[in-house]
């Protein structure tokens, strides 16, 4: 008896091993012949509209097992796969019949070689071409493929060409240039034009080099990943330059030239953000640009300021002085105090790929009007009527800026500024990869134009933005 009992339980253990390891055969065969439903929308992939073909096909389907319920005689697709030997084109991967798929072992068990050539082309269905053209000569609709969708850009940063969430990163082009200084989260930018009162590029006469400074961390779990740090603190300088006076014959005559100049003496840049402790979405940004001095009886070089014609309401009492050329219009100190608001539309993501940010404030600037004479002298003294453009209106005041970014696999950003009564707008768009781009910039006054404004000011230039 114990011996039967015996025997018995070998043969249950036996047939018990054999079982289980049919069933891994199973799965192991079907992970490798089944095709990713998300993948399909990649490959070659037709419809069969020959309905000799259909019936042979749905007769193979209800011979081999398939639901008849699921199957469908004018609904049958192929998807393929291409082969490096182009003298035969395509490997059957699925054949779809209705609701129904046969994988590529079913399909060379059931549906036979001779269907199998004729559907990828390597015989004839209708006999009259000869063999070695290689075609399919049947009804058949093409499926075009997708094209596969790159990682996406997505993070939650503020700046998408100024990125806190990477060690390193530089960005490159003719409007800015900027370093992130490792991890310690500095950031040295060198910034052309004013932007801030609608005047960018060379079209201020003026650049900046600030240096950008954390202060503060931000220790709220809820939004650090954006925003790392509740103070940033900015101190710089700003230069006067020359370009844009004259640029005709220039690799950039296309750009509008400029009267508008920094004074001699440059600047001082300073400023802050900082973002509420408790709620760091909301913040204040201050930004000051203040000359370091006055200007007085000043030599220059001819040809390195803009200036405007001379008008009837503007005497010269400085005529032993010698020969009144011109009037010079110099950007004197400006600056910025406004309230804003982050916003990730899609907050709830690991990483949204919306955001947009609303500013709202005051904006302040003044120009300065000095004379020219005989084409080497600055002066302010000696002349009647010269203005001092600063706000006087309360439209000169506000300061309105809107924001917004899309950070998928195809990344772009644009924005909207009114300042100084200015119409200010900017957009990015990638024209490789997510490293190269291109931005444009585009200003006109709101207001009436002023003898030192371009009534449409557009320039665009590439980007070059590289992280690690």
């Amino acid at each position: 008896m114990k011996k039967i009992l015996s025997i018995t339980l070998l043969l249950l253990a036996f047939v018990s091993y054999f079982r289980t390891e049919a069933v891994d055969r199973k799965s192991i065969i079907d992970s490798l012949t089944t095709v990713d439903p998300e993948i399909r929308k990649y490959f070659p992939r037709w419809r069969i509209c020959e309905t000799d073909l259909q019936l042979q096909i749905y007769q193979a389907f209800r011979l081999s097992g398939y639901d008849a319920n699921l199957l469908s005689k004018s609904d049958i697709e192929i998807l393929a796969a291409p082969r490096i030997n182009q003298d035969y084109p395509y490997d059957i991967l699925l054949v779809t019949c209705g609701k129904a798929s046969m994988n590529s072992v079913d399909i060379n068990k059931f549906l036979g070689p001779k269907l199998i050539r004729i559907l990828v082309g390597e015989w004839s269905f209708v006999q009259n071409y000869t063999n070695d053209v290689i075609k399919r000569d049947y009804c058949y609709q093409e499926i075009p493929p997708e094209i596969p969708v790159t990682e996406t850009q997505a993070a939650t940063i503020v700046s998408y060409l100024y990125p806190t969430n990477v060690d390193h990163a530089f960005t490159l082009s003719l409007f800015d240039q900027a370093l992130k200084i490792g991890e310690t989260g500095f950031w040295l930018k060198n910034m052309i034009g004013s932007d801030d009162i609608g005047y960018p590029f060379w079209s201020a006469g003026e650049s900046k080099v600030v240096l950008k400074r954390p202060l503060y961390v931000n220790y709220d779990p809820s939004t650090s990943k954006g925003i790392p740090y509740l103070i940033d603190a900015y101190l710089g300088g700003g230069y006067r330059i020359t370009g844009g006076i004259d640029n005709k014959g220039t690799i950039l005559n296309w750009v509008s030239s400029r009267v508008l100049n920094q004074g001699p003496g440059g600047k001082l840049v300073a400023g802050l953000d900082f973002y509420m402790p408790f709620y760091p979405l909301i913040g204040v940004h201050i930004n000051t640009e203040i000359v370091l001095r006055e200007i007085q009886d000043e030599i220059i070089k001819p040809g390195d300021y803009g200036f405007t014609p001379l008008r009837d309401d503007v005497l010269w009492e400085g005529e032993e002085r010698g020969r009144l050329d011109g009037i010079v219009p110099l950007l004197r100190s400006t600056g910025q105090a406004t309230i804003f608001y982050n916003w990730w539309i899609d907050r709830n993501k690991p990483n949204p790929e919306h955001y947009m940010r609303f500013d709202v404030g005051i904006s302040y600037s003044e120009v300065k009007e000095v004379g020219l004479y005989n084409d080497k002298y600055l002066t302010p003294f000696g002349l009647t009527g010269l203005n001092l453009y600063k706000p006087n209106e309360f439209g000169d005041w506000i300061f309105l800026k809107a924001e917004y970014r899309s950070q998928s696999t195809w990344p772009f950003g644009l924005s909207m500024q009114y300042s100084n009564q200015i119409l200010l707008s900017k957009v990015y768009i990638p024209l490789f990869g997510n490293w190269f781009y291109l931005e444009g910039k585009y200003a006109t006054p709101l207001r009436g134009l002023r003898p030192y404004e371009t009534k449409n000011f557009f320039m665009i230039s590439p980007v070059l933005r590289l992280t690690i």
